[in-house]
């Protein structure tokens, strides 16, 4: 899952530990890997769960190689630990009968510390690598299925989108899915990771049933303390190993505190070590490392009903967009005049926020455009007002989503970066354009199933021509082309919210 680990994990083979020498030392609880009939050889063996001391190995079947947890007398998260030895499982000749997962309904996940399809889109927000990061997880409606040596799986598709310091850095798609006795499991993830918008690699991708990958058991049913697992198994390309720590780590979730965490210690591949909370009904809330931090702040659910959006909100939205309007022309005293509209409904919202349970990194960022704001407009600098302007146009949307409105945020997030490209190309950044353009694709991806879904079949062909077109007259430095293009994407956005 690289190196941010997102919403999900995956449990492997372990055996259980014979420690003769340990003086009556209680081995610890064993998840071992679902294994079909066959595995590819060198392979490792997909994920079952096995009995902690079985008194017999399937005939003739090799006995896989023990992975055994680091078993301190206490773990304090972020206190130096040494790592538990990983190592790949070896590929057994043999599995025990009947040990393959059964999915009868794989799409259904309702795993508590795994709700997958309860949730609609998730924001976590930290830092990682000293810049600042941003992550949305977002549930498709896709249904895909795959083909692996224990059949043929319907899985369901999450997409996340990964910031750095603001820019795209990572698009990937993974894919999940349920047994009947509830464990949830890893099917793979397509991965693209940018740098400057462009797609440099495609690391970290692998998927069950390619290459010799088993589905792996990313969370369990009923997680216990001692638990070593792999949330990605395939030696030499993605390995890693957890273990269960806690079950009653305290933690903050976006509906308050908890003091019921599920807390995994996990050594990746490279023998670095995070920490993960996972917490009932949210998946995981944090996700902490020594170069950073994340933490889930926003959490929609599926089929949850749609909020007003205050009218405070409403007003800043609308005043943001006029200052982009009129600045052009030079009448700083409408400027003026909207700066302080949005000053007001600022002041007038701001006791509401906390009524509401608004995340206070979303009540951050916009006092923070607004001061931005009102610094350009009084030097009246255009370039400045007009960027601090969709600055705050973006900050506002984010305060949209927690109350999932009928039209979707996501719709104004795309208002917000067809504006941005415009902007771009006056500031002859092309990069920063190509950054743009890949910010759209990734939200329109997501978007595009809930606009066929409200008969916006016609308008979405236009949308997609658009982008076409944006992007070939980005690779031609087209300026005058690209503003062009990306105002007529403005206007079709506007066409498009008029389908909710």
């Amino acid at each position: 899952m690289n190196k941010r680990n997102r919403l999900f994990m995956l449990v492997t083979l372990v055996a259980p530990l014979v420690l003769a020498a340990c003086e009556g030392t209680a081995a610890p609880t064993v998840v071992a890997p679902a294994t079909p009939a066959a595995t590819a050889a060198g392979a490792t063996a997909p994920t079952v769960i096995a009995p902690a001391n079985p008194t017999a190995t399937a005939a003739g079947a090799a006995a896989p190689t023990v992975v055994a947890p680091a078993t301190p007398a206490a773990t304090v998260a972020g206190a130096e630990t040494a790592a538990p030895t990983v190592v790949a499982p070896a590929t057994p000749a043999a599995t025990v009968a009947g040990a393959t997962p059964v999915f009868s309904k794989p799409t259904d996940i309702t795993n508590r510390y795994f709700p997958v399809s309860s949730i609609d889109q998730t924001v976590s927000l930290g830092t990682e690598g000293g810049e600042s990061s941003r992550e949305e997880v977002t549930l498709l409606p896709d249904v895909k299925t795959i083909s692996w040596a224990g059949g043929n799986t319907q899985v369901r598709v999450a997409q996340f989108v990964g910031y750095g310091d603001g820019k795209l850095v990572e698009v990937a798609y993974d894919y999940f899915a349920q047994a009947d006795n509830g464990d949830v499991y890893y099917f793979g993830e397509d991965v693209s990771n940018y740098k400057h918008g462009q797609v440099v690699d495609h690391g970290g991708s692998w998927l069950a049933g390619k290459d010799g990958a088993p589905p792996a058991l990313i969370m369990p049913a009923k997680p216990q303390v001692g638990m070593v697992f792999n949330p990605e198994n395939l030696p030499g390309v993605v390995y890693e190993t957890d273990e269960v720590i806690s079950l009653s780590e305290k933690i903050t979730t976006p509906s308050g505190p908890s003091s019921d965490g599920l807390f995994i210690k996990e050594t990746l591949m490279d023998g670095s070590i995070e920490y993960k909370v996972w917490v009932a009904g949210f998946g995981i809330v944090e996700d902490r490392s020594d170069d950073g931090k994340v933490n889930l702040v926003l959490l929609n659910r599926a089929n949850a009903a749609s909020r007003a959006v205050p009218g405070s909100l409403q007003t800043i939205e609308a005043q943001a967009e006029d200052i982009i309007d009129v600045v052009p022309g030079g009448n700083w005293a409408n400027v003026n005049g909207d700066v302080a509209a949005v000053a007001e409904a600022w002041k007038a919202y701001q006791g509401q926020a906390a009524t509401d349970g608004v995340p206070q990194a979303f009540q951050d960022a916009l006092p923070s455009a607004l001061d931005r704001l009102q610094q350009a407009s009084s030097a009246k600098d255009a370039t400045s007002t007009m960027q601090a302007a969709n600055d705050l146009s973006a900050a506002v949307i984010d305060l949209f989503s927690v109350y999932q409105p009928a039209t979707p945020a996501d719709l104004g997030r795309l208002d917000v970066l067809e504006r941005q490209v415009v902007f771009d190309v006056a500031a002859k950044d092309f990069t920063a354009d190509a950054d743009g353009l890949a910010k759209v694709d990734a939200i329109w991806a997501r978007l595009k199933p809930s606009i066929l879904e409200h008969n916006g079949a016609d308008v979405a062909k236009q949308f997609d021509a658009s982008l076409t077109a944006q992007r070939a007259a980005w690779k031609g430095k087209d300026g005058a082309a690209l503003t062009a293009e990306a105002n007529k994407g403005l206007e079709i956005v506007d066409a498009l919210e008029k389908l909710y």
